[in-house]
């Protein structure tokens, strides 16, 4: 039994992550050097077993104590994965918890990383009694700076990252999002 709701979009359904859902993970970022290239935890190639191996470290674990992961569903289908680090991942904002996110390619460009993350960021405002979430991104991401930036995140610091899929260390944009800045967003919307 999960510690983690279902959260609802218009559009979309995030669920905990499952076991399950190792052979989508694998097909749409494992297997995809356009998707896995922006994420620092997955291996190019990909290696067997890697993404069994990773949900056995956060399935059925305190979400608090490991991360919040949640798998983006649209109409059931698997598409990607939305996740919130208990505070401690970034060393310029160790007390605030961390967002991250991915979407398979087939699924990018409408609008659905933006639903998922707004509805992940509303329940981990809440969940985690926090007046602030960080995140970071690669330096040339552009579409996931945007992303970021629409939600009402600010530029907070640098910091770099090995990337398993690029086989180096990458400059990452660390930005933080304050829980005024959120709900005055979504007010707006």
């Amino acid at each position: 039994m999960s510690m983690l709701p279902e959260l609802k979009t218009r559009r979309l359904v995030l669920r905990p992550i499952a076991m399950s859902d190792a052979e989508a993970m694998v097909a749409l970022a494992g297997k995809d050097f356009e998707v896995a290239r922006w994420l620092t935890s997955f291996t190019w190639p990909y290696e067997d077993g890697a993404a069994e191996s990773f949900l056995k470290t956060v399935v059925g674990k305190d979400p608090f104590e490991t991360e919040a992961l949640f798998a983006i569903t649209l109409g059931g289908v698997f598409i990607g994965v939305v996740a919130i680090e208990p505070p401690g991942d970034l060393e310029d904002l160790a007390d605030l918890p961390t967002l991250g996110y991915w979407l398979g390619r087939a699924f990018q460009g409408h609008g659905y990383a933006s639903e998922a993350v707004e509805a992940a960021l509303a329940w981990a405002f809440e969940a985690f009694h926090t007046e602030a979430i960080a995140a970071r991104a690669f330096e040339e991401n552009f579409r996931s700076r945007g992303l970021l930036r629409k939600l009402g995140f600010k530029p907070y610091s640098m910091t770099e990252r090995f990337s398993k899929a690029l086989d180096r260390r990458v400059s990452n944009v660390v930005v933080r999002l304050s829980r005024a800045d959120f709900e005055a967003g979504r007010k707006a919307a």
